[in-house]
């Protein structure tokens, strides 16, 4: 289950509506339904907007889908700690995953029958006249 089907059965289980959970928020409509992925911010603001939402697993499919009031709102109580420990893992996470698929888009252009006439000559077109100058 993608962690957007994971939102959509929360928000069931919940009883509140996509609509709602768009206003809420701030998303726009259709969110949930399109793409693949949350994107640790995104992440963030559903957390930050429902709190009862277990991020244990919603990211690491672990545990219940709803905390309990285990003083979430305390910044020094273990499970406010651990929370940010999981979602700063999955910001780390997303990053090598961007990381990734960067060097994949630039070995991609690299490999390109246009990358020379397209990226590498106007560069040296732009060196050239730097150099005039």
């Amino acid at each position: 289950m993608t962690t957007k089907e994971k939102v959509l059965q929360y928000l069931d289980v919940k009883g509140i509506s996509k609509g709602d959970f768009y206003k809420k928020t701030g998303f726009s409509n259709g969110f949930l339904t399109a793409g693949k992925h949350i994107g640790s911010d995104n992440l963030k603001i559903i957390i930050d907007n429902y709190p009862d939402l277990s991020l244990e697993w919603l990211v690491m499919d672990k545990g219940d889908m709803i905390i309990g009031d285990k003083n979430l709102n305390n910044p020094m109580s273990n499970d406010f700690i651990e929370m940010q420990k999981m979602l700063l893992k999955y910001k780390d996470d997303e990053i090598e995953r961007l990381k990734s698929e960067i060097e994949n888009l630039k070995k991609s252009i690299a490999t390109s029958p246009y990358y020379e006439r397209i990226v590498a000559e106007p560069i040296k077109q732009l060196t050239k006249e730097d150099n005039k100058k």
